[in-house]
């Protein structure tokens, strides 16, 4: 079969669902909201109480691999109960297929706030945005789960409530083989964006540290503009950080703590000196 035509088919089965459409005689489709590698979300109504809710089904393209990461969703998401996290609602069947159905938190999320709205944050705000993260995670930690995927558009902002979302890639803490697939070996230089997703794809509670130690670079670097001419170079010569700070930073990517708890207690001194007015 010829890549073109594959690809075609590809797109066809993934195609969203129409707006108007009632899966499950109970929720109303709204709107497509985005796809990522293993799912679809939506805004629906839930015909019963007008509330909006999420609605997330696994991309048909993707078949049993796809099915499992939703219900291993599903069922991880029934075990947590954290204000900063989506709330679970059902498991909604429609003709033979389910959907994951949650708590819909309106708001952007971190990327799109990024690069669609221009936001640049300080140091201070990142660290902030860091300590407010490490509240759910320990919560999941603590529940058993890793969630592996740490990134800026897994972070939903609204007013001044920020929420971890997205466990379509969490499993438990030391699960083997967690992606149905042969393992591989990171690609690229320890940098690279190969190498980086190898890490934080790792079941274990460090990943997601690291994870967010990627996530503050993001939000430092919004606000960055390189020099004209000026040759790349790393992070820490880039960015204008204070001393503490770029050690935090650098404990997060080299797993200097293992647990959420621990990561907090250090992020809580370096926090003190701004609130204490000692910030140069």
């Amino acid at each position: 079969m010829p890549i073109w035509w594959k690809q075609w088919i590809i797109k066809w089965m993934d195609y969203p669902l129409r707006e108007g459409l009632v899966w499950a005689e109970t929720y109303r489709i709204e709107e497509f909201l985005g796809m990522g590698s293993y799912g679809q979300a939506y805004r629906c109504t839930d015909l019963r109480s007008g509330t909006s809710v999420l609605l997330k089904r696994a991309k048909p393209s993707k078949r049993d691999t796809g099915r499992r990461l939703l219900r291993r969703e599903n069922d991880i998401l029934q075990k947590l109960d954290h204000p900063q996290m989506p709330q679970w609602l059902d498991w909604a069947m429609h003709r033979r297929e389910a959907a994951l159905i949650m708590a819909f938190i309106d708001g952007v999320n971190a990327e799109q706030a990024i690069l669609l709205e221009g936001r640049t944050y300080t140091e201070l705000e990142a660290l902030l945005m860091v300590q407010d993260l490490l509240s759910p995670l320990k919560h999941l930690h603590e529940a058993g789960y890793v969630h592996r995927d740490v990134r800026i558009p897994n972070v939903m902002l609204h007013r001044e409530n920020i929420y971890l979302i997205d466990l379509g890639l969490a499993c438990r803490i030391g699960e083997k083989n967690p992606d149905g697939r042969e393992e591989e070996a990171p690609s690229g230089f320890a940098d690279s964006w190969g190498a980086v997703k190898h890490r934080m794809r790792q079941p274990d509670r460090t990943s997601d540290l690291y994870g967010l130690g990627h996530l503050f670079l993001f939000l430092m670097y919004a606000g960055y503009t390189p020099e004209e001419g000026e040759e790349e170079r790393g992070w820490e010569e880039e960015l204008t950080l204070k001393p503490e700070v770029r050690s935090f930073v650098k404990g997060l990517l080299e797993s200097r703590w293992q647990t959420a708890a621990e990561c907090g207690r250090i992020l809580e001194g370096i926090l003190e000196h701004y609130s204490s007015g000692n910030n140069e």
